[in-house]
């Protein structure tokens, strides 16, 4: 009797690992690196992807004629229906995007990243809105250091701040329960995380 109770709780113990490895298990699907530099004067980078919610389209446009704390003007339709419209300022070396999967779930997340700061966005069904879910203007760095949101190839997902071998890092969990994400604050003396990102 005692063996099988002790299986029954290996198995149990198991399956419950499984189940927090899986609910932080992040992949990275897409990535286009400094976008902006490459966009003319009014081009536009457009990337349809496709979710649980349906099809969610992405239009970033380089403006030409806009002051500079409104460069890019980031357009986004579910369903071809808009549910965010928003600008960016003008900042060195452009943006980066990339989208994230939590691979437990399927569920995407959107990164719009600079060197002045690094935003996470994704859909939340129950707002029927695009939600911004991680800020780097919200989290403790150095003055000047780069944010960056990221997959490791370990499956966490962090926000990075690089600055002068000062780099700090935070790891973020969703939390089903309270639809957003908890996090952790790492500290720092971390080596750069291109060297573990995905």
């Amino acid at each position: 009797m005692k063996k099988c109770i002790a299986a029954v709780l290996g198995l149990l113990v198991m399956a419950f690992a499984t189940v927090c490895f899986a609910a932080g298990s992040y992949q990275m699907t897409y990535e286009a690196k400094n976008f902006t530099e490459q966009l003319k004067d009014n081009q536009a980078l457009t990337e349809t992807f496709t979710t649980p919610y349906g099809p969610i389209k992405f239009q970033m446009r380089k403006l030409w004629n806009s002051s500079s704390d409104k460069n890019l003007h980031l357009i986004v339709w579910l369903n071809d229906k808009r549910i965010d419209d928003e600008h960016f300022p003008k900042v060195d070396y452009g943006y980066t995007f990339r989208v994230l999967k939590n691979t437990s779930n399927s569920e995407q997340f959107y990164v719009l990243q600079s060197i002045e700061r690094s935003v996470l966005f994704g859909y939340s069904p129950n707002a029927q809105k695009l939600e911004v879910y991680i800020d780097s203007h919200n989290y403790a760095h150095e003055a000047g250091a780069y944010p960056y949101i990221v997959a490791l190839k370990n499956g966490d997902l962090v926000l990075a701040f690089e600055k002068n071998n000062k780099n700090r890092r935070y790891r973020f969990n969703w939390d089903a329960n309270a639809n957003w994400f908890g996090y952790s604050d790492l500290g720092t003396g971390w080596s750069s995380v291109g060297s573990d990102k995905q």
